[in-house]
């Protein structure tokens, strides 16, 4: 009788592979020399391919895992700022810029079926159509009644009125007018954003610079034509005066007064807080009397060996006064000055006037807020404009006006009424 052949061997040929082979844990067969025991769970072997890699038992305990954001790694998420009230550098609060970014974004026209805007336009289409039907019923209503026929049903498909043609609108409905929507097209928008470096700047202004000194020199050549000639403003180089530098310009002088105040007023915030807010809790128990705070010192280095006489607040601009310098020696008399000081720049006077005498008393003028009479040691009466770049008065009395040689200890300006007169 044959030996019998293993369960798992049936139906295999010779050389015909199977997954046994292939697979890394692979089925061992019964030891040579043993009977075999076809009842007996096979034995599993473990395979290691040759080109496995071989990880520590830490490293295969270590996780490994990683997450997709949609964070842009450009975008700064230490984003600091200098704070004023503090005076020192630190992190914005509001944490770092949005990582959204639009590669496509159109505004349309279309409303949300579901939306209030569109039941309140279908409402008004229901409320439209209710109301022609109800015109509709009253005019067949009122035909009824004046003994015609219902017009619907018995209104000739054609239109029109075999009897009386001309009567046709008395006993035929208007056609119903036709209401079209149209939907126009947005106006373009488009959004512009850039950052603004000290190069742009700069030559923002150079074109601005340049632009200035061709319109100059189109105005010059323009003068030139009139007065000599077509010709003669060929034949004469273009020279481009200093006076047009942009460095000394007015434009370059009031942006640095703007930057001075500022400086000034981020360098005195303390002093300018307590002159808005400062109140002393004490002055409540002190019967009407109070206390004073000294906020400011204003000085200048011209005006060290000179004595202040008066100051004189301006009546429109309340953070404007002007202060006069003199002498109550009147032995030993000299030059006087007259020096304009705002609160928003405490460090250097706006406006500065000299006299050859010491100054004795100020007035500005209550309608013409630029105009300040300044009365002098020796007499002379003279007035000044604030917004004139030259140190020299518009007014000034002299012997041929009258002047008197006493002292000015008091100037008005007289009220303006002509009534009065």
């Amino acid at each position: 009788m044959p030996p019998k052949k293993p369960a798992g061997a049936a139906g295999k040929k010779k050389g015909e592979k199977t997954a046994d082979t292939v697979a890394s844990v692979a089925v061992a067969a019964a030891p040579v020399g043993e009977e075999e025991d076809f009842y007996r769970e096979p034995i599993k072997r473990i395979v290691r391919p040759d080109n496995q890699l071989q990880l520590t038992e830490h490293q295969l305990e270590e996780e490994i895992t990683r997450v997709l954001t949609a964070n842009d790694p450009n975008v700064p998420n230490n984003i600091t700022k200098y704070n004023y009230k503090d005076k020192a550098y630190k992190q914005d609060p509001e944490g770092p810029m949005d990582h959204l970014v639009f590669h496509f974004q159109m505004d349309g026209c279309s409303l949300y079926k579901e939306g209030e805007d569109a039941q309140a336009q279908q409402a008004q289409e229901e409320s439209r159509k209710m109301e022609m039907d109800r015109l509709r019923k009253e005019a067949a209503q009122e035909a009824l009644e004046a003994g015609e026929e219902d017009v619907e049903a018995d209104a000739p498909k054609t239109g029109k009125n075999q009897f009386n043609y001309s009567e046709r609108a008395a006993q035929t409905f208007n056609n119903s007018l036709r209401t079209r929507g149209v939907a126009t097209e947005p106006p373009p928008v488009v959004q512009f954003f850039a950052t603004v470096t000290q190069w742009d700047i700069f030559d923002a202004y150079m074109q601005d610079y340049k632009k200035q000194l061709h319109e100059e020199e189109l105005v010059k050549n323009a003068e030139k034509r009139k007065a000599h000639g077509p010709g003669a403003v060929e034949d004469a180089p273009a020279k481009h005066s200093k006076e047009g530098d942009m460095v000394h310009s007015q434009k370059m002088s009031n942006a640095l007064k703007i930057l001075e105040r500022m400086a000034n007023q981020n360098a005195e915030d303390d002093i300018f807080q307590d002159f808005k807010y400062w109140e002393d809790a004490s002055d409540w128990y002190r019967n009407g009397e109070g206390s004073l705070l000294p906020l400011w010192r204003f000085s200048t280095d011209r005006t060290k060996r000179k004595q202040v006489t008066t100051l004189c607040w301006n009546p429109s601009y309340p953070d404007l006064f002007a202060v006069a310098y003199g002498s109550y020696d009147f032995m030993r008399q000299g030059s006087g000055m007259v020096c304009c000081f705002s609160l928003k720049n405490t460090s250097f006077p706006e406006y500065q006037f000299n006299t050859d005498s010491g100054v004795m008393c100020l007035d500005f003028h209550q309608h013409h807020q630029s105009l300040l009479a300044v009365g002098c040691y020796d007499g002379t009466v003279m007035v000044f404009d604030v917004r004139n770049k030259v140190n020299r008065p518009i007014y000034s009395s002299s012997i041929r006006t009258g002047k008197h040689t006493d002292p000015v200890w008091q100037v008005h300006w007289q009220e303006e009424d002509l009534a009065k007169v």
